[in-house]
């Protein structure tokens, strides 16, 4: 299983730490968030990483030089100009090691690194591997979110829609049999959607996002929703206050 990380968020609600800092180098205890992460994916089965960097790059850079994790991790540099979701997974598919000579049904795990979770990943790739499907995303029924993905009976994504502008994707899709989730910021593709991802985009790429991506392409992609049979943390790391919240609450 390969590994893409999602470092490359400027945090303008965690400052002062984002002043001169990248939200993935806020520490939760002695170990950062980063560092949290890369571990957990390297603990389920991942063998190559690719971090992404563009707020202060440099200190991204310079962490991932100066430890060892056991596996290969490499940088997809995006100072020039932050992609956003699919923008980043694009340059990656494109410009790094990554995926070179991987088959199309390789799992790569994707992971936000200001999600703060203890879910079993191994659940997850199970359940991803088992189903065949193009995409599963981390998703809660529960939690309460202004957007969130729509999937019907059986677990397969069909929507998206935002409740505070009533905007959907794909555009009059009628929500009304469909069951909401909220995202959780970690999800496994097969490479060959991945791929699907680069080739969606320009070949000058610009910043896009992965939501559009997933509900636009829902007919014809099998994505799947997960949610963890048994109760776990999880941990957005967006504000200083969620960041206090983390660090009393990841490791009682």
């Amino acid at each position: 299983m390969k590994g893409i990380v999602f470092a490359a968020g400027i945090g303008s609600r965690l400052k002062p730490f984002t002043d001169s800092h990248p939200k993935a180098l806020a520490m939760i205890g002695e170990r950062s968030l980063l560092e949290i992460v890369i571990d957990r994916m390297v603990s389920a089965g991942v063998d190559s990483i690719v971090v992404n960097a563009h707020h202060f790059a440099e200190q991204i850079f310079s962490f991932v030089r100066n430890r060892s994790f056991g596996v290969p991790v490499e940088i997809s540099d995006e100072s020039a100009l932050l992609l956003d979701t699919a923008g980043a997974i694009a340059k990656i598919e494109r410009d790094t090691s990554l995926l070179k000579n991987v088959p199309d049904n390789e799992p790569v795990l994707i992971h936000n690194s200001d999600i703060l979770t203890d879910f079993p990943i191994s659940e997850m790739l199970g359940q991803h591997v088992a189903s065949q499907a193009d995409a599963t995303l981390l998703v809660d029924p529960q939690r309460t979110s202004t957007r969130g993905f729509l999937f019907d009976s059986s677990g397969r994504l069909c929507a998206w829609h935002n409740s505070t502008t009533g905007d959907t994707i794909p555009e009059g899709t009628d929500i009304s049999t469909l069951n909401q989730a909220a995202f959780g910021g970690v999800h496994i593709l097969r490479a060959k959607t991945v791929r699907l991802i680069s080739h969606s985009l320009p070949a000058r790429l610009e910043p896009a996002g992965i939501t559009p991506f997933y509900a636009g392409n829902a007919a014809q992609l099998d994505i799947r929703g997960f949610a963890p049979a048994l109760p776990y943390k999880w941990f957005d790391i967006g504000t200083p206050q969620k960041l206090e919240n983390a660090r009393r609450g990841f490791y009682q």
